[in-house]
């Protein structure tokens, strides 16, 4: 069936689940707005400009890549805040990871030498 044409990918699909998520919306204009969303994931499995699709979906893997990335970092970040303090040297902007309780230290930047006492 789908010989010669994209067919399903990573982006009709999820094209697919909002036109779904659309339709339960109570309100007048959604359900056109969620028939348009279908129609468009329809196009796109059925399309024979298969490299154009490709392209299409490479672009919003990227964006979805880069969307996960954040939400890892962030959730590192956050999970690291419990045992480390982060400080920022002021020369070369270069951040710097120390243990949370130990009071005051000595701080060396690993970039630029440059010491600084905290407090952490």
């Amino acid at each position: 069936m789908f010989i010669g044409r994209n067919g399903p990918d990573q982006l009709s699909f999820a094209l697919t689940i909002l036109a779904f998520i659309l339709s339960f919306i109570p309100w007048n204009y959604m359900y056109i707005i969620s028939f348009v969303v279908l129609a468009f994931a329809l196009f796109r499995m059925f399309s024979r400009n298969v490299e154009k699709r490709r392209q299409e979906n490479s672009a919003f893997m990227n964006l979805v890549n880069k969307i996960k990335m954040w939400y890892y970092r962030s959730k590192t970040k956050r999970q690291q805040s419990k045992f480390y303090k982060v400080f920022v040297c002021p020369q070369c902007a270069q951040k710097l990871r120390v243990p949370k309780g130990k009071g005051k230290v000595s701080i060396k930047c690993s970039k630029c030498g440059h010491k600084m006492i905290k407090y952490t």
